[in-house]
């Protein structure tokens, strides 16, 4: 298993910001993704590991990294600025150590549609089968994005679904909760 999200971390685009943009400023709770910036380029200067489940002041906001279940060290990223709050939350299979309430904006992955997902699985071929089975064990789902919605909204809240997969959705994008 890898120590990194690969798709995330791509070496031509870190190393194109490190290169183009030498002011952004990368953060992480793993030293492996640290090895991985480094080797493309970023200068160390520009990294902050974060303790996790603690809230760091970057100066121009605050930042706390909350564990997430995926298949390389993933974190949902909870920020205060200027008195708002947000949570952005990406590749990971649930949610049920994190809470967020009443926050101001919710960034939340809504990858697939259970019963969409279960359709494809019944239909799909064998090399299909194999990544969407894997799909709800490292993805969130549609239906498990809007119960954390429901449980930790306040009334003037925000979302957005994120990290949608056009495979396992129809046409219902703007769908609400």
């Amino acid at each position: 298993m890898s120590s990194v999200h690969k798709d995330h971390l791509l070496p031509t685009t870190i190393s194109h910001i490190a290169y183009n943009y030498q002011i952004i400023k990368y953060i992480t709770g793993s030293k492996d993704v640290v090895k991985r910036l480094v080797e493309c380029g970023v200068d160390k200067k520009n990294i902050y590991i974060l303790p996790r489940k603690k809230w760091f002041d970057l100066g121009l906001c605050e930042v706390k990294l909350e564990p997430l279940e995926h298949d390389v060290s993933n974190y949902a990223l909870k920020f205060k600025y200027k008195g708002k709050m947000c949570i952005y939350i990406v590749d990971t299979a649930n949610v049920d150590n994190i809470t967020a309430e009443n926050y101001d904006l919710y960034l939340i992955e809504s990858n697939y549609k259970e019963d969409i997902l279960e359709q494809h699985l019944l239909t799909c071929d064998e090399e299909d089968k194999i990544y969407l089975e894997r799909v709800p064990l490292t993805h969130l789902s549609y239906e498990k994005a809007n119960d954390f919605l429901i449980n930790n909204m306040g009334g003037n809240s925000e979302y957005c679904y994120i990290h949608q997969s056009s495979y396992n959705f129809k046409e219902e994008k703007n769908e609400h909760i």
